[in-house]
Order: structure tokens, then C-alpha cells, then sequence
């Protein structure tokens, strides 16, 4: 794609399950040429899913569309040869291993900085490579246990709440897209310095560093940023309004004509709780969903129903910006995956290539980009260094 962003710019990427293959996703449909280094045993994510889904699965998908793949077997010293003739042949690498795997498979800092002076290289890890904790395992179940999310979340939910993890990869995700900034931001200095760096880059930092909860819990005391409930609008399903309850029913009153039903002399809490119920009769009056919304935009009110996750992928507004692209699930069919967010004036955006197969490209990546020949492609084979599905 001449016309995308990175179209000149080839990543190496060895990394598994969410947040080293998402950075390389983004720089993938971005227009870099990706190209995923998979160990024999496969990508974990491959693996998570519903059994039915498991392979080729919809999470290893979704991160990994837009890449090449070469199989190989980083324990024999031929593979680790192929490894560092990559690394020569591209201007960054992504990895995720816990610290000192890399550094062990002859694929750390030290061996691609020798192997390419100019590449820079993007370490992903739980906790950090010069930290005490970088033997330690992260998923994010425990980032989110580790960093406070899990404590916090329980505690803003109020006295009886119960603890439970969130249901999402939030820290993987939030984790690839400070990766991939910081990668971006070593190649412009590698630009101009001529000389690559390493970028060290923990989930624990990034998690926090992206809470927009931490000013309130630094205070002293901390403070739990309260947020108002959904109105339950009836036969009109709940709906979100954002602003302080206070200022909420000040422009809500103010725009309808709604009487205060909250007597002159009552505390606080009742009258926040008697406006939020005059609040939720009013939305319950209006004739549907469409004309309630309509009516808080027009008054300046921003507001959004609360719908299914389900009906944000595939609803009437999805379809109108594009959300979903169908993809070839590599099994005879296509599957949906949501798009990048991007939309350049001048540049496209896309995935040029489907999820790749274990070792799809192994022969093709070899032969174009470091000129093997047939013969030594071959023997690889052979000796169990390249290996495909």
C-alpha cells in the first residue's frame, strides 16, 4: 500500500497473545510489512477461545491481521540465525517475552543492536526488565489486581460491592498503544540519530499511567470520583447523562419545566435521590427511545442510551461509520472484526492480508526479503527450524 503510513517501514515482531501482537497489528494495517515470528507450539490466543473457535481463533484474529508468519524454532541455533537475519532486514522488533527469554534465545537488545545498529527494539514484560518483580508472570487478570483496579473498582462500587476482576484485557490493550507510541517515537529518533534504542515498557506503568482515577486517589484523603447511575427511563431502557447530578437536574429542570419534588429543608441525598427520580418519570413520559434523545441533544444535555455491546457492534450507528469488516477466517469463510479507528484524509488504512496461518509465509519471507534460496529453505525444513501448520 504506497499510499499508507508505514509503507517503508518492516517490523519484527516476536510476541504472543495480546499486547506485543496488538503493536504489531496497529503498525500492520498502518502499512508496515509485519512479519510475526511463531514458535512451534503456537500463539497462546490461538487457544483462547470457545473450542470451537480454538486454531484459528477470533482473538488471534483480531490481533494479528495485516502480518506475515514464519514458524521457527528459536532453540536451535539455525533458528536463531534466521531470527537475527530478520532483524538486519528490518527497522524494528517487538517482543514480549518475560525478561532475560529473549537475552537467553539470542534474540535480546545486545543481539539485535549488534545485528542492527540502526533498529530499536520494543520490550513488553509485566513489571519491568530491571525490576523486582520481572520474573514475575502478567495476564491481565493480575495487572489488574496488581495495579489497583480490581481494589478500586470494588470500592467505588460502595459498601457490599464484591470483587471482581474486570472483563477486559485492559491492561494488554492499554499496554500496546503506549508500545507502539514509544516504538514510533525511537524510530524518529533512530532517523536522526542513526542509531536505534531499546524501549522498556511495563504493564504496571502503563496501567496507572493511563488511569484517569489516579488525581483523585492521590489526594489527601483519597476521594472516589462519584459518577451518577443510569436513569431507568422505562419502557425507554436506561440512559446515561454525563455531568454532575446537581448541574444535571439544574438544565434538565430548566429545559422541561420539571417542578423541584425535593422539599426546601431536606438534606443532600434526598434531594439528589428525589431529582433523579423526576428525572427517570420524565424520560419514562416521552413516547420512545429516539425522541428521548433527541430531546436532551437538543437541549444541550449530552446523553446516550445504554445498549448491549452486541447492539454497539452491529446497530444502526456502527453501519453508518463502517465499524465492521469482514475478514477471511482462513476456513473456507469470513468473520467480522472491528476496524482501526483511524481515518486519514490522505492515507489508507486497512488490513492487507488476513490473520496469517502458522508459518504461511515462511518460504516467502525467506526467499524475498533475506534471499534464500530454494535449497537452504529446504534444509531448514528439514532440521525442524521452519515449521508450519
Amino acid at each position: 500500500m504506497p499510499d499508507a503510513p508505514f509503507a517503508d517501514l518492516r517490523v519484527v515482531e516476536f510476541a504472543q497473545v495480546l499486547a506485543g501482537p496488538y503493536t504489531g497489528r496497529l503498525l500492520a494495517e498502518l502499512g508496515a510489512d509485519v512479519v510475526k515470528v511463531e514458535a512451534p507450539a503456537g500463539d497462546l490466543s490461538r487457544r483462547i477461545a470457545p473450542r470451537r473457535d480454538r486454531g484459528q481463533s477470533g482473538l488471534y484474529t483480531w490481533a494479528n491481521l495485516g502480518k506475515r508468519n514464519v514458524c521457527l524454532d528459536l532453540a536451535k541455533p539455525e533458528g536463531r540465525a534466521v531470527a537475527l537475519d530478520l532483524v538486519r532486514a528490518s527497522h524494528a522488533v517487538i517482543e514480549n517475552f518475560r525478561p532475560g527469554v529473549a537475552d537467553r534465545l539470542g534474540i535480546g537488545w545486545r543481539d539485535v543492536h549488534a545485528a542492527n545498529p540502526r533498529a530499536v527494539m520494543v520490550s513488553v514484560s509485566g513489571y519491568g526488565s530491571d525490576s523486582s518483580l520481572r520474573d514475575h508472570g502478567a495476564f491481565a487478570p493480575t495487572m489488574h489486581a496488581a495495579t489497583g483496579l480490581i481494589e478500586y473498582q470494588r470500592r467505588k462500587g460502595g459498601p457490599g460491592a464484591a470483587m471482581v476482576n474486570l472483563p477486559d484485557a485492559r491492561a494488554d490493550l492499554t499496554t500496546a498503544l503506549h508500545a507502539t507510541i514509544g516504538l514510533l517515537a525511537a524510530l524518529r529518533m533512530a532517523e536522526r540519530t542513526g542509531v536505534g534504542q531499546h524501549l522498556d515498557v511495563a504493564m504496571f506503568d502503563a496501567v496507572l499511567a493511563s488511569y484517569p482515577e489516579t488525581p483523585f486517589e492521590l489526594l489527601d484523603p483519597p476521594e472516589i470520583r462519584e459518577e451518577p447511575p443510569p436513569y431507568d427511563a422505562g419502557s425507554n431502557g436506561h440512559v446515561a447523562v454525563a455531568g454532575p447530578p446537581q448541574h444535571v437536574w439544574a438544565v434538565v429542570a430548566r429545559a422541561f419545566g420539571l417542578a423541584d419534588p425535593a422539599p426546601p429543608e431536606a438534606d443532600l441525598p434526598t434531594k439528589a435521590r428525589l431529582r433523579h427520580a423526576a428525572i427517570e418519570r420524565w424520560m419514562a413520559s416521552q413516547p420512545d427511545r429516539e425522541t428521548l434523545l433527541a430531546q436532551l441533544a437538543g437541549a444541550k444535555i449530552p446523553a446516550a442510551a445504554v445498549v448491549s455491546l452486541r447492539e454497539a457492534l452491529d446497530g444502526r450507528f456502527a453501519e453508518e461509520r463502517r465499524l465492521l469488516v469482514q475478514v477471511d477466517d482462513r476456513r473456507g469463510g469470513t468473520r467480522p472484526v472491528v476496524r482501526l479507528p483511524y481515518r486519514f484524509s490522505q492515507a489508507t488504512v486497512e488490513a492487507r492480508r488476513p490473520a496469517p496461518r502458522r508459518g504461511e509465509h515462511n518460504v516467502e519471507v525467506l526467499r524475498d526479503v533475506l534471499g534464500y534460496d530454494a535449497a537452504r529453505i529446504a534444509a531448514l525444513g528439514a532440521a525442524g527450524v521452519l515449521q508450519a501448520e
